[in-house]
């Protein structure tokens, strides 16, 4: 029998686009574990040319994934500038009933790169809907 490993943050990769595979991500001291697709990502690290954003809170990485039972999960990095109140990069999720929420939902976020992040990864994630992934 063969034994997948679980995928973390750190292998978020091209190959794993539209495969079903267990994940668990990190969430603050602890991780979120789930059994999912990738339907997109996109890392600030791998843009060419990427910007340095000192002394301003930027969006990091940001990859949504259909888990096994239908919702949508967007995980998400944000780097914050040092400051008396939250410093360091800190992750998130979001688990969202529908596609139409998630859009609603990376819309509204106000980061200053995150128009970028936005436009890659709602539109692979539909097109990839669409081709029934």
């Amino acid at each position: 029998m063969l034994f997948m490993r679980t995928l973390t943050e750190k292998c978020l990769a091209p190959k794993y686009l539209g495969k079903t595979r267990r994940y668990r991500l990190t969430r603050g001291d602890g991780g979120l574990v789930f059994t999912g697709t990738l339907l997109s990502y996109h890392n600030h690290a791998d843009e060419k040319d990427a910007p340095e954003y000192p002394g301003v809170c930027h969006m990091v990485t940001l990859a949504l994934f259909r888990t096994r039972k239908g919702r949508f999960l967007v995980y998400y990095l944000v780097d914050y500038p040092e400051d008396e109140h939250i410093s360091g990069q800190h992750q998130y999720v979001r688990v969202l009933p529908d596609f139409a929420a998630v859009e609603r939902f990376v819309g509204a976020m106000t980061y200053v790169n995150v128009a970028g992040f936005r436009t890659k990864v709602l539109g692979e994630a539909s097109t990839r809907l669409k081709s029934g992934a």
